[in-house]
């Protein structure tokens, strides 16, 4: 039965976020902004350097090239070649414009 003062406590807790959220008044005084992460030694920022959202879009360029050309190797009614070629070019564009994921290192 030790439980249910911190059950009550909890649902006091929730009670209060809602209350808070649905009348637009915080309780409490809001969390202090996070830093921005500082740019790298170079002075640009990794993330936004194109040297990584090029190879990253030409690795998967590569990739679904390869993929697209043996679909059309394998399905009679497309070309393989033409196949290949769109699927290269639609991944590098959208490699160009989506920018690698943060798991991708340059």
């Amino acid at each position: 039965m030790q439980n249910e003062g911190v059950a009550d406590d909890e649902i006091e807790r929730l009670i209060r976020e809602v209350e808070a959220a649905t009348s637009g008044k915080p309780q409490r005084p809001a969390e202090p902004a996070k830093e921005v992460d500082k740019p790298s030694a170079s002075g640009r920022d990794v993330e936004s350097s194109s040297g990584g959202r090029v190879a990253f879009a030409g690795i998967s360029a590569g990739v679904m090239g390869v993929g697209g050309w043996l679909f059309g190797v394998f399905t009679p009614w497309t070309d393989a070649l033409d196949m290949g070629i769109a699927a290269a070019g639609a991944a590098f564009l959208t490699g160009l414009i989506a920018g690698p994921p943060k798991w991708f290192s340059s």
